[in-house]
Parts: structure tokens; C-alpha cells; sequence
């Protein structure tokens, strides 16, 4: 879950007068989010919305715990940051009070500490308005100094009734639009994030109830050749639980579709490691090998040659692996 963006995951709550209120995140609280194909929140007017998104299926989950940021191993490192939400070895330091503000995070070894952070907007904040924001910050990976820039535009759109994959109703739901653009430069060059997301959420919750997110990346090495990516997904909350829970970490890579027949599309939350991904046929022969390049968050694979039936998909990284269904 490493938050290279500040509306990818982590989506903020919305009170019944339709504005935007500072959220009653509390340590000790857990969240489990499920993923899938990507689908459109569309809008006839600002209020009286019916979104229904039950026929959504879930393809990847990941599981959240929220702590004490004062109180975290690097709670020094970000003294302004009130909530951690942790996914194992990736955490991600907010505050929720004026503004909700995004100060950094962590990724295995690597620390990201914004000397400027980015704030998604400030409170209240109302159907109709918009709110900009810029932010900045300076790192180290693998010897080389990263320059952070990045900016992000909210607006809420309008309001309804949404109903969850699990078939939930949920009545004073709120849509939010938000893009997010963000450059990492370094003396062999830049990469840049491009994230549009329309999020739904309700007073109910603390953390938005789903999220429509559309990526794209444009990585341009000095005197190399420019590589372009895309990817887009849904993501929902599946349960949100007050008070400390056991909740074990799933996956921190996914697949989409799955079952699938001509194509799939790897996706990860780290992305700064290389990472090799094989597809390996009952029998244990590996069928096919992709690589994640530092820095690349997710991989187009044609698997139109494999024949039809079941396969494991495994992690340099994680070590862990997973089941793939390939039909034609």
C-alpha cells in the first residue's frame, strides 16, 4: 500500500449536511478493502444518485490496521501525523483534524518524510467546492536522491443512496472526484503519476466506502526511451472494524481478470523493487516469467498461449503464491 498517491487507498469520510468533516479514525481500528474490475460512478444531477455497484466481484483484498502515529516505531519522524494505517511493511502517516494530510510513509526500508504535505482538503468542505493543493519531499533509494513534487484537486460532485458487492445500502453516500499528479525526478530521470479517482463515501464510515481509480505512468530515463503504463480498478470497503483486531496482511500484489483467457494484469502496491513474477502449471513447470522494474506498478501479460486450466502465480518478493484460471 505504499502511498505514492494520496487518493488511491486511503479515501476520507463526508457528514450528513454534506460536508466534508474531520473523521473519527481511531487507533486499535481494522480495515479490510476488496478490489476489482474497474466501473464508471456516474452522476444525472448533484443529489438523489442511486449507485449500485452489487454486481462488482472481487478479485484482490488487503487488510489494513490502524494505530497511534505518537506512538509508532517512527512516530518522531513524523511529528504532525496523528493515524498510521499499517499493511505489514508499508505504512502510511496521516492527520485528521483541520485538514486531512497525508505527511509520508514507510516501505520496507525506505522512510518518505514530506517537508510539505499533501493535503486532500481542508474541513468542511462542501457539495460544489473545490479544493488544490501542492506537496513536496526528498529521499534517498539505493543511493540516489529522489525529488518528490506532486498536487492534487478535489471536488464533491453530488450525493445518493450506494449499494455495496455485498448488497449493503448505504443512504447519504457523497461523490468526490479527485486527481492527483505526481513527478519523481532523479539525475537519470523522471517518473510521473497521473490518478483520477471518483470516490463515494458516507458519514457512517471513517474511510471511503469505494473508490473508481484510473492510473497512468510515464517513465522518462535520460537519453533512453520514454515507457508509458496504465491501469485501472474498483475498490470497496468489505469490513471496517472498531477496536484491535488480529488482521493478518493478504496479498500486496493482485491479478485482474481472474479467470481469464487472453490477457491479465499483474499490479502491485510496492514499487521500489524489482520483482519477478511466474506462472507455474500443476505439474510445477514454470510457463511464463514477468519482471517489475523499480518503480513500475503494474504488468500487461498475454496469456493467450496457455492452455486452458489451473495455475499458481508466485512472488520473488512475497513468496507467496496465488491461483490463476485460464479459459479460451
Amino acid at each position: 500500500m505504499f502511498r505514492f498517491t494520496a487518493t488511491i487507498l486511503i479515501f476520507l469520510p463526508v457528514a450528513l449536511s454534506a460536508q466534508l468533516m474531520s473523521p473519527p479514525i481511531e487507533a486499535g481500528e481494522s480495515l479490510i478493502q476488496q478490489f476489482g474490475a474497474f466501473a464508471l460512478i456516474e452522476d444525472t444531477g448533484t443529489s438523489n444518485q442511486n449507485w449500485d455497484f452489487s454486481a462488482l466481484v472481487s478479485q484482490q483484498s488487503l487488510s489494513y490496521s490502524i494505530g497511534d502515529a505518537p506512538s509508532s516505531s517512527l512516530g518522531k519522524s513524523f511529528p504532525n501525523a496523528t493515524i498510521v494505517f499499517d499493511v505489514g511493511d508499508e505504512q502510511a502517516y496521516y492527520s485528521f483534524d483541520e485538514d486531512a494530510a497525508y505527511h509520508g510513509g514507510t516501505d520496507g526500508a525506505l522512510v518518505v518524510i514530506y517537508s510539505d504535505p499533501a493535503v486532500s482538503f481542508p474541513y468542511p468542505f462542501s457539495i460544489g467546492e473545490i479544493w488544490q493543493d501542492t506537496y513536496a519531499a526528498e529521499f534517498g533509494a539505493a543511493g540516489i536522491t529522489i525529488y518528490r513534487t506532486g498536487s492534487i484537486a478535489s471536488e464533491c460532485l453530488s450525493s445518493g443512496t450506494l449499494t455495496l458487492p455485498d448488497g449493503q445500502v448505504y443512504e447519504d453516500v457523497y461523490h468526490i472526484h479527485a486527481t492527483e499528479v505526481l513527478l519523481d525526478s532523479t539525475f537519470a530521470g523522471t517518473l510521473e503519476f497521473t490518478i483520477e479517482a471518483d470516490v463515494l463515501l458516507s458519514s457512517d464510515y471513517a474511510l471511503g466506502l469505494l473508490g473508481a481509480v484510473q492510473v497512468s505512468t510515464y517513465d522518462e530515463p535520460v537519453g533512453g526511451t520514454p515507457v508509458s503504463n496504465s491501469y485501472d480498478y474498483t475498490v470497496w470497503i468489505d469490513s471496517y472494524v472498531v477496536g484491535i483486531e488480529d488482521v493478518t496482511s493478504l496479498s500486496t500484489w493482485g491479478m485482474m481478470p481472474n479467470p481469464a483467457s487472453d490477457a491479465v494484469t499483474f499490479f502491485r502496491s510496492t514499487i521500489m523493487s524489482s520483482e519477478t513474477i511466474e506462472v507455474v502449471s500443476m505439474d510445477g513447470t514454470v510457463v511464463m516469467q514477468s519482471q517489475f522494474t523499480l518503480g513500475q506498478p503494474s504488468l500487461n501479460v498475454d496469456v493467450s498461449g496457455l492452455a486452458e486450466g489451473v495455475y499458481l502465480v508466485r512472488s520473488s518478493e512475497s513468496k507467496e503464491a496465488q491461483r490463476l484460471v485460464i479459459t479460451h
